[in-house]
């Protein structure tokens, strides 16, 4: 599994711009959800497939100095069901880990609740609130436990 850097403000590929909707709730039609400034995107490859298999998108510092909150795991319709995105997730906390963050946590909306589910399998603990300073926004913080 590898991570490349892109910019958020590109078109990417269908798959994934319907995967990113998707992270909304599953069959979405509308626009994609807009990262703000200071998310920084992450192509997902996969080994022995030539496109790209979807998209990562991270914030550094939040909701702390040391910490990471990644905020979209997106994997194409046509690429699901190989465990891409829990090995982007596992290799993007590694990475991470290696460039000293210390706390890495996930966001997803309470829409998405195939995504809820996921971050519970991948050994996420839902956060009865939001770390301080955050307000909630329709989503669920998760924290590694």
């Amino acid at each position: 599994m590898r991570l490349r850097p892109i910019d958020l403000e590109t078109p990417l590929p269908e798959g994934t711009e319907q995967a990113l909707r998707d992270g909304i709730e599953r069959g979405f039609e509308g626009d994609r959800p807009l990262f703000e400034g200071g998310a920084v995107g992450y192509e997902v490859r996969a080994d022995g497939v030539e496109e790209p298999v979807g998209v990562l998108v991270l914030r550094l510092g939040r909701p702390f100095e040391a910490a990471a909150t990644i905020e979209a795991v997106a994997i194409a319709p046509d690429h699901r069901g190989h465990a891409f995105a829990m090995r982007a997730l596992l290799t993007a906390e590694a990475r991470l880990a290696d460039d000293g963050v210390e706390r890495c946590f996930t966001v997803v909306p309470r829409t998405n609740g195939r995504g809820l589910y996921f971050m519970l399998r991948c050994g996420f603990a839902p956060l009865q609130h939001p770390p301080d300073g955050i307000e909630a926004d329709g989503c669920t913080w998760f924290a590694r436990v």
